[in-house]
């Protein structure tokens, strides 16, 4: 009966210890995923590369610590509007926030509003996981 009981309770340590080690793994950033989530999410308005062109929307090589709105792109109104009275700068932290909601992060901003002109409106990422990798893919563009 010991022998048993010992052998459960090894069992049982090591399932606890590997979804442990599954958490701790998925908890650090994964550059590919982020790297496929700009691509799939990012790509169809924003240039990702070196060149740093504009194109529907300002190119994001070197976004992260950049102020908003300080490439020479024709932003709307409420965006320019909104970083002058409350300027931001892309900060890990602010970028994440911006993911999660850019609406309620800057009301009536472009990039949220599904318009005829503007079919690829983004709503936002729901997955805290996914944000973060965005981010840190975000941080490789220097």
């Amino acid at each position: 009966m010991k022998k048993w009981r010992s052998l459960v309770v090894g069992l049982i340590s090591l399932a606890l210890l590997v979804v442990a080690a599954g958490f701790w793994i998925r908890s650090r950033a994964d550059l590919q995923i982020g790297e496929r989530l700009a691509k799939n999410n990012c790509n169809v308005c924003h240039d990702l590369t070196r060149a740093m062109k504009n194109e529907k929307g300002p190119y994001l090589w070197g976004i992260v610590n950049r102020p908003a709105g300080s490439v020479d792109f024709p932003y709307s109104g409420p965006f320019l509007n909104h970083v002058r009275a409350n300027p931001i700068v892309w900060s890990e932290d602010n970028l994440e926030r911006f993911l999660a909601n850019p609406g309620l992060f800057i009301p009536q901003i472009r990039m949220a509003q599904h318009t005829v002109e503007h079919p690829f409106a983004f709503d936002g990422m729901d997955s805290a996981a996914n944000r973060r990798d965005l981010v840190a893919w975000l941080k490789t563009l220097r």
